[in-house]
């Protein structure tokens, strides 16, 4: 089986966003310690509007000079120490501004799609371009903020003009609709991997792009109901590093709490508990690929420790394996 761990690299767009160090320098490090003691790697998708915004904002706010500081140093010795670095785009940072004190983060443009096509095209222009300036490597993988790939057909030549080739963002029977976001992969194919042409839902065999998707889980609520009171109980274990918030997203957690739930396999909290029963459902079914989601500021103790576990457990029997590894040219 080929694992590839992979995280979304970003702080918090609810109200409070918390800081830099709690929700992604210090997590990322325990990521790291994990990589050099078992001799895995991991595969980051970078939010980069969150950089050029940090970029043009520490001229002003020299306090931010520390933040930019921070995450360029520390994407850039991720990517020179072999883990591997791709696109991640959250276009609300379009919208947003520090004020001196904290982000305002406007979320009424969360997607993609809520721009124009010229837009879209400069912003991916721009935000890949961070990366390859900080990494000095190819970017050619994708992952969309929020899941909000759809509709693809916005994206296919921006991303064909950019070299984008694989996305990572779709989890079958996945859906979710709300005032900012929405998402629907319910008629995804049921397969570890497919290539696409104009539709990330209709599998093309000589599609210019591979979708790999991120494996999913069936949630039952006991599953919810059993976090919500570990968080209760153990909040220095089980409370997330991260030191912000989530944005609202109204209807989802009655949604988890009182019925099942199709979800992506991930690291985030609790999560973590269900890694090895995830690996086993997907070697009976004889797929190949895993991906695993997560975000550092939704680590908590108890997620380091089980990651530990799990990489321990299956590095001699599997491979884990990053996008560039696997995908390159």
């Amino acid at each position: 089986m080929n694992i590839y761990l992979t995280l979304d690299y970003e702080i918090y767009f609810g109200e409070n966003h918390g800081t830099v160090e709690k929700c992604i320098i210090y997590p990322t490090s325990e990521l790291i310690r994990i990589a050099e003691k078992h001799n895995v790697r991991f595969s980051f998708f970078v939010d980069c509007g969150f950089i050029l915004k940090l970029d043009e904002f520490r001229k002003k706010f020299p306090a931010l000079e520390k933040d930019y500081k921070a995450i360029t140093e520390q994407v850039k010795y991720l990517s020179d120490t072999g883990h591997d670095i791709q696109l991640h785009i959250h276009p609300h940072w379009e919208d947003s501004f520090y004020d001196g004190n904290r982000w305002i983060i406007d979320v009424k443009r969360y997607k993609l799609a809520d721009f124009n096509e010229n837009d879209v095209a400069e912003i991916v222009v721009r935000y890949k371009k961070v990366l390859t300036d900080i990494t000095n490597k190819s970017i050619f993988a994708f992952r969309a903020g929020g899941w909000c790939l759809q509709p693809f057909s916005k994206l296919k030549k921006i991303f064909m003009d950019n070299n984008i080739c694989l996305d990572s963002s779709v989890f079958k029977d996945g859906y979710f609709s709300s005032e900012q976001y929405s998402y629907d992969f319910r008629n995804a194919p049921d397969k570890d991997i497919y290539r696409f042409e104009d539709n990330e839902l209709i599998e093309n065999e000589k599609g210019f792009f591979t979708e790999l998707p991120i494996s999913p889980i069936k949630n039952s609520p006991l599953f919810f109901w059993t976090l919500f009171l570990l968080g209760r109980k153990n909040p220095y274990l089980h409370k997330p590093l991260g030191d912000g918030r989530a944005m609202a997203a109204p209807g989802y957690r009655k949604k988890i709490l009182t019925k099942f739930t199709n979800n992506p396999v991930s690291v985030d909290g609790y999560n973590a508990h269900l890694l090895q029963t995830a690996l086993g459902i997907l070697l009976k079914k004889k797929r190949e690929h895993m991906v695993v989601i997560g975000h550092p500021k939704a680590l908590s103790r108890y997620s380091i420790q089980k990651i530990e576990e799990f990489v321990e457990k299956n590095k001699e029997k599997n491979n884990f394996t990053t996008y560039a590894k696997m995908f390159a040219k």
